[in-house]
């Protein structure tokens, strides 16, 4: 005998719902789904629908702004390394002397720190910032091209770019995880409703029970050994549904 498979995708899982729903509601007379079932099968289809469509919104919206964070990124990345190149260039030319040491980046010997993360970034911006900061207070003159008015901006910028991005994927995770639960609950639903299906459906042979069974969305799989004692017009006919 073949076997059920339940729905293993989102789209697989609406085809099913959608299916006995589409069955109740052109089908006229006796159906194999009681009035309480089709009232809970509106409610599941309706809730998995939106729940669908609101997690993928979140997915495109993280990924749409997720190319303007990652400008963001590179342009403070760049403003705070050239910053620092310039600085160097200055103090090697005795334009500040001593004033390397109000920024953090003795231990570096004149190489730019890694600024490859986001921390980085950020942990490197608000440095040479602070430091240029003092380093005027101390009576020195202020760098420019870039200056720290400049870069402030541009690091401030990626800031709030990246503090929206971990929102955004915060909202992502959280409707993923509720996708999840919906999944689960979803395919018991269908689980039930597909036993329901099979047990309303009254007719003694078995082909004709399968067929019916379809016709309501339920998906059933063959076996090789099955499959082989089938003729290619019985096999074309009774897999119609076998893409869930």
């Amino acid at each position: 005998m073949p076997y059920r498979r339940l729905p293993t995708t989102d789209k697989a899982r609406t085809r099913a719902l959608e299916a006995a729903l589409q069955k109740v509601e052109f089908k006229n007379g006796k159906v194999a789904i009681s009035a309480k079932s089709i009232e809970e099968l509106q409610i599941v289809k309706s809730k998995f629908e939106n729940l669908l469509k609101h997690y993928e919104m979140n997915i495109q919206i993280q990924a749409d702004k997720n190319h303007e964070f990652k400008a963001k990124m590179d342009k403070a990345r760049m403003y705070v390394s050239h910053f620092i190149q310039v600085l160097y260039l200055t103090s090697e030319r005795g334009e500040i002397n001593g004033g390397i040491k109000y920024y953090g980046l003795g231990e570096f010997e004149g190489k730019v720190p890694p600024l490859n993360t986001e921390e980085e970034i950020l942990h490197w911006g608000n440095k040479v910032v602070e430091g240029e900061q003092k380093r005027i207070q101390s009576g020195g003159s202020a760098i420019y091209n870039p200056s720290i008015a400049l870069v402030r901006i541009k690091v401030e910028e990626f800031k709030d770019a990246a503090i929206f991005q971990q929102n955004l994927k915060k909202n992502t995770t959280r409707t993923y995880n509720a996708m999840q639960e919906l999944r689960k609950t979803t395919n018991d639903f269908i689980s039930q409703l597909w036993n329901e299906i099979e047990e309303g459906i009254k007719t003694d042979n078995p082909k004709h029970k399968r067929q019916i069974a379809q016709e309501y969305g339920i998906v059933y799989i063959f076996r090789r050994k099955e499959k082989r004692k089938l003729t290619d017009k019985e096999l074309q006919r009774d897999l119609l549904f076998d893409f869930a």
